[in-house]
């Protein structure tokens, strides 16, 4: 656990002469404002030299005022999120949720509806899960889909594709080069594909029929480090599962 800057003081208390203590009674009362600051504008504010409050920073076991700032601005981080990760991580998934729900997806379902085979190629190890789960999912409304293992198959894959097929491809950032090749073999022959990524501005998602584009978010976690919450793939398949059930219920009530 990194200690704070606080405890470092206590630390070294006997250490710090009034000038120290001056400094820090400063820092103390306005740190978001120090983390921003420059050593310039600090010793300005707080009516010390630039070399006072270096060797004050140093004095606590920081090698200078860059690393205590920095160290203040992980602590408000840490204070600001603790208790709140859980409250975050639900907003996420509930906006991605509500977001999703009124998606108008009836282009995918047409291209799904008229197609003899569908294929799913996920391009990662997150990707191939997410394309595992969709094939299991639409399993249970009678839809058979095949999953594409991996980049071994693709090329035997591309060669008995036809225009009566369909392909999707996940992937994260549409940046993968096995997956630009493969999309564009499948614009080449005329074979229709739809991609899910989460980024809108990919040399994939240009090429393809149809896209659904996820919105990712991340969940800072303190010390500068962020989770990035990939939930929002698994929602997609079962909101797509579950409006294509209804998709097909409305057909056949026609």
């Amino acid at each position: 656990m990194t200690v704070k800057t606080e405890e470092l003081v206590s630390k070294h208390f006997l250490e710090l002469n009034d000038n120290d203590l001056s400094i820090w009674k400063y820092i103390s009362n306005h740190k978001k404002e120090v983390s921003e600051s420059t050593l310039i504008d600090l010793a300005k504010k707080c009516n010390y030299s630039k070399s006072s409050i270096h060797r004050f920073a140093q004095k606590i076991s920081y090698n200078g005022f860059s690393e205590l700032k920095y160290a203040l601005k992980l602590e408000l981080e840490t204070d600001e999120l603790e208790g709140n990760l859980i409250d975050r991580y639900v907003s996420i998934i509930s906006n991605s949720m509500n977001e999703m729900k009124y998606r108008d997806f009836s282009k995918v379902f047409q291209l799904i509806q008229s197609s003899k085979k569908v294929f799913i190629y996920g391009t990662g190890t997150l990707q191939r899960a997410v394309a595992q789960e969709m094939r299991r999912v639409f399993l249970a409304g009678d839809e058979h889909f095949y999953v594409v293992e991996g980049v071994d198959e693709i090329g035997s894959l591309t060669d008995t594709l036809t225009t009566e097929d369909l392909v999707f491809i996940i992937s994260l950032k549409g940046r993968s080069d096995n997956a630009y090749s493969f999309a564009q073999d499948l614009k080449v022959k005329g074979v229709p594909f739809v991609v899910i990524t989460s980024f809108s501005e990919n040399q994939i998602a240009h090429l393809s029929n149809e896209n659904i584009f996820i919105n990712l978010d991340q969940v800072p976690i303190g010390n500068g480090k962020k989770y990035s919450v990939l939930d929002p793939y698994f929602i997609l398949v079962s909101i797509l599962f579950l409006r294509y059930m209804e998709y097909k219920q409305e057909r056949l009530s026609k």
